[in-house]
């Protein structure tokens, strides 16, 4: 994992017959990755665009089968798996295959979508019916027996069902048409309303008006019977209809459940649906692959990348596709020399995968160069650590991620190794801080006696077991100036080993040039600057100082650095001593700077006037002399790595000699600049470590003194049970929730920016597997 896998590139030559079973081995194999002839190319204009749109449209099917499944209730809480086996299907298959599946697939989802439609218009059926029973038992109630003996010619009715939510509405218009002369009879009945509208016959103008709006509002409607003879034999009828048509709505149930059943059956340990979700997703990828090749005649040609070490398994699964195909022609596979930067792959597994993606977001690494997803393993979550450190809130964070590991939590089970990774080096640190959500924990005896002027002392035999002594845990200004001076010294470790793993860049490739010219002055700069900062914190750590002979930090480094190394105020050590250390450093760290901006230029200079005589001598030369200027040509394209490391720092295809001298010199002169206050605005900005641990115990503290001290300092114990939900909420969503995400995206900052672009390009390939 610390550099990516060397890759080999090889040329595939395959004939069209047998071009379905290399490439569906090739997936299975799950090594390669196809390169594509043409991106350019859209994908209507490719050979098997039709393929792939039919693949699309039978996963479409089953997807469709299984949503109408799932609003029927026949399937509850199921998932199609996406996951391909080498059990899903035969071990010796042929494309032809894909016409059965298609086959089998259009009759399955035909017969069930009819079933549905049936089954759909069936209880469409049942709910007229149960309305008109309804209604018909209601409005004998309503309107009597007698309505039905001897009906008044002065008076016409409409009846029918409605939405709920538009009896309002219906009432109004109603009343509107009417003007007030109208009866409605209005009952909520099986979640819809049922009405009867009794109004005087006043001619067709109203009948009409009266129709259009039982027409908008109404879903059902309804006529009464003639008589009470007509009445019962209609409902009697109606009875009957209802109750054979819930059986044929029980029998369309049951061969709806066998459908799904047969579909669910598991064969070899597959259910047949995933079977077919899956075979149709194989065969989609293997001609989205297919499709990458360029095809001439009769011979598919193209080029795949595949880790070095995995070549001879390349060769032994052409083999095996040349042996299961005797019938066919076989196909040719020969190894290329790369024109393009290869791609980057590294191996991963279910831990490192999520430290990886963190540094992919940032940028995908260039070939075999040093990964820094292997550091981040640990400095990610430690620098999270240091901004979150409490024992109390890193044992939770911690727990949670435990408890991820074990038990799927959807949102978070990706992270579950980071979780807890956090929540360990957050307990660490807590531990260090002595810091138990606001509380210091005095488990070994404070090493402190306080006097009666509270100010405390310390016997000289006495040094406490771990972490701070808890005689500092309400000391602000401790605090501040221990997390502070911490976070510096963290600073120049992290970004020195930035830098030193750009020099391990520079001799994985070979690149003394670069190793001499820009590891060497930028590792002395920072040593000779942030490096002599840190060795002063930890000098005046190990050594005890009087408070008045006590010397100062701040006013050493800005007096070395105004009056050229010398020593104002009381010494770290021997005056003399001091001043000719520190004069040595600024000599060094001034040297650096041209050292490491100069060295690049010049070098990248003498190219150019090399590549400049080759120009004029191919300008000036005649025919019989192209072979010498050939031969020069050559020479230069054969350059050592580190000569062409200076001219390649870009795009430099379409750009003259005088234009790529022109860009190095800006770029260098950037680059230098950049790293020289970087070292300083980097040093800064770690300490935000510093900020976000203050920041976080003092709102621990916050939060117990305004909700919990009280209670807990009378004693009340009833006080404290009822003031415990507040704490625990507040501190749940404030430290346990928006804390952690603040201090999960300023360790983010801290590798991309400050770590990260002290080696790492981040501008590199990816390698995508072709994987079935």
């Amino acid at each position: 994992m610390l550099r990516s896998q060397e890759m080999s590139l090889f040329q595939l030559i395959m004939p069209r017959e047998s071009a379905w079973a290399v490439m569906d081995q090739l997936g299975y194999m799950g090594k390669v990755e196809i390169i594509d002839h043409d991106p350019s190319i859209p994908l209507i204009a490719r050979p098997f665009a039709n393929y792939i749109k039919r693949c699309d449209d039978l996963l479409n099917k089953l997807n469709l089968l299984i949503e109408t499944a799932q609003k029927l209730t026949i399937l509850k809480q199921f998932q199609i798996s996406n996951k391909t086996n080498n059990k899903m299907c035969p071990k010796i298959h042929t494309h032809q295959y894909l016409d059965t599946l298609e086959d089998q697939i259009n009759a399955k989802v035909n017969s069930f979508l009819e079933l549905n439609r049936n089954h759909e218009q069936l209880l469409e059926q049942q709910g007229i019916i149960i309305d008109q029973l309804d209604i018909l038992q209601e409005c004998r109630i309503y309107l009597g027996d007698d309505f039905f003996v001897s009906r008044d010619s002065k008076f016409d009715y409409f009846i029918g069902t409605m939405k709920q939510e538009e009896i309002y509405q219906f009432q109004r218009m109603i009343f509107r048409v009417t003007k007030g002369n109208a009866f409605v009879h209005i009952k909520l009945q099986n979640q819809k309303a049922i009405y009867i509208v009794m109004y005087p016959d006043q001619g067709v103008i109203l009948k009409k008006k009266l129709q259009k709006v039982q027409e908008s509002m109404s879903l059902n409607r309804f006529t009464l019977p003639i008589n009470l003879k007509e009445f019962d034999k209609i409902q009697n009828d109606l009875t009957v209809k209802l109750k054979e048509i819930k059986q044929l709505i029980e029998l369309t149930n049951i061969q709806l459940n066998s459908f799904i059943q047969e579909l669910l059956k598991q064969t070899e340990g597959i259910r047949l649906i995933d079977h077919y979700n899956m075979y149709i997703s194989k065969e989609k990828q293997l001609y989205i692959q297919l499709n990458k090749l360029k095809m001439q005649g009769n011979l598919f040609l193209g080029e795949l990348w595949i880790p070095k070490k995995d070549s001879v398994q390349l060769n032994e699964v052409l083999l095996i596709v040349k042996e299961r195909n005797r019938d066919i022609p076989g196909c040719q596979i020969s190894q290329k020399v790369p024109q393009t930067i290869p791609p980057t792959y590294f191996l991963l597994n279910e831990f490192t995968s999520v430290f990886q993606q963190i540094v992919n977001t940032y940028g995908i690494a260039r070939y075999r160069e040093i990964n820094p997803a292997l550091f981040t393993i640990i400095t990610f979550p430690f620098l999270f650590g240091i901004m979150f450190g409490d024992i109390g809130h890193g044992f939770c964070l911690l727990i949670f991620g435990i408890y991820n590991i074990f038990y799927k939590l959807e949102p978070f089970y990706e992270l579950r190794y980071l979780i807890v990774l956090m929540g360990f080096f957050s307990f660490y640190c807590g531990w260090i801080y002595n810091d138990f959500v606001s509380l210091s924990l005095n488990l070994f005896g404070s090493c402190y006696v306080v006097d009666g002027q509270l100010t405390p002392i310390k016997p000289q035999d006495c040094t406490y077991p771990f972490g701070l002594d808890p005689i500092w845990g309400d000391n602000l200004e401790f605090d501040d100036s221990f997390k502070m001076k911490l976070s510096v010294i963290i600073a120049y470790f992290h970004m020195c080993l930035g830098i030193c793993l750009s020099g391990c860049n520079f001799l994985n490739k070979k690149d003394t040039y670069g190793f001499c010219c820009k590891f060497l002055p930028q590792i002395l700069f920072l040593t000779s600057t942030i490096g002599y900062m840190d060795f002063l914190i930890i000098f005046k750590w190990v050594v005890q100082f009087s408070p008045q002979n006590a010397p100062s930090i701040i006013n050493t480094m800005i007096t070395m650095v105004l009056s050229f190394g010398s020593v104002e105020g009381p010494p770290m050590w021997n005056v003399n001593s001091q001043e000719l250390i520190q004069s040595i450093l600024i000599i060094i760290a001034v040297v650096s700077i041209p050292w490491m901006w100069f060295s690049h230029i010049i070098k990248g200079y003498q190219v150019y006037q090399r590549r400049s005589n080759v120009k004029i001598q191919n300008s000036t030369s005649s025919i019989e002399g192209s072979q010498v200027i050939e031969l020069q040509l050559q020479s230069i394209q054969d350059e050592t790595q580190q000569e062409k490391s200076l001219l390649q720092t870009h795009d430099h295809n379409d750009l003259s000699p005088d234009e790529e001298f022109t860009e190095l010199v800006v770029h260098e002169t950037i680059e230098t600049i950049e790293f020289v206050l970087g070292v300083i605005s980097n040093t800064a900005s770690y300490l935000r470590l510093w900020a976000l641990s203050l920041a976080h115990s003092q709102l621990a503290d916050v939060f117990y003194s305004l909700i919990l001290s009280s209670p807990m300092t009378e004693g009340s114990i009833i006080g404290a049970l009822l003031r415990y939900p507040i704490w625990a909420l507040v501190s749940f969503g404030v430290l346990m929730c928006m804390d952690t995400m603040e201090c999960f995206l300023h360790s983010l900052r801290l590798h991309w920016v400050e770590f990260q672009n002290k080696f790492y390009k981040g501008d590199g390939v990816e390698f995508h597997v072709y994987s079935l």
